[in-house]
């Protein structure tokens, strides 16, 4: 039986119908990075609307949630954008997964790019979605457990045309003055341990 539904981006969506995840007292933590603020709000608010979803932190940048994790401990879930602005989030994923190993990271862009999927999955992601596909499929691979990578590069990769995009991973220059997201975790983690 399939059904209609609608994705984050306001389009409609046919899917087959799926068990609902197995709810639990305690709802999964989940962080958002996502440069653009109202795309940000509109996610956080849908999931936290009964699906045992706590979207409570948002941050318009991989610095912003780097700087976080250098003091707090690290949520079950990070959706994490590819593209923001000049920053890469697929340059935040090795960083993120040294500050906190027990936290997924799902990338969650607007573009397919298998080359930034193997990047992700090899970086430590736990998936890549797509900001078009049905809020379900968002909220399913959220309660999904932790998977192997081999596992995720078997599974079938999404299929449709995609708009192009800005596929090619840009890194911080020494023009732009941007340090390296390594090179911020690294000063991070001296600072934490200088404040245990």
């Amino acid at each position: 039986m399939n059904s209609t539904s609608q994705t984050l981006d306001g389009s409609v969506a046919t899917t087959a119908a799926v068990n609902r995840p197995c709810q639990t007292d305690a709802a999964l933590q989940v962080w958002l990075v996502d440069d653009d603020d109202r795309f940000r709000t509109l996610v956080a608010d849908a999931l936290s609307r009964g699906h045992g979803i706590d979207c409570a932190r948002q941050f318009d940048s991989p610095d912003a949630l780097l700087s976080e994790l250098a003091s707090k401990v690290g949520p079950d879930v990070i959706l994490l954008d590819v593209q923001m602005g000049d920053q890469n989030g697929l340059d935040a994923v090795r960083p993120i997964k040294s500050l906190t190993r027990s936290t997924r990271v799902l990338m969650f862009t607007t573009c397919y790019d298998s080359q930034s999927r193997e990047r992700a999955l090899d970086e430590g992601a736990s998936d890549y979605l797509l900001k078009t596909e049905p809020l379900q499929k968002l909220i399913e691979s959220i309660h999904r457990p932790a998977e192997s990578p081999n596992l995720l590069r078997r599974r079938r990769k999404p299929v449709g045309v995609y708009p192009p995009g800005n596929n090619q991973i840009k890194r911080p220059s020494a023009k732009t003055g941007g340090a390296s997201p390594r090179a911020l975790v690294r000063a991070l983690q001296r600072l934490r341990a200088l404040w245990n």
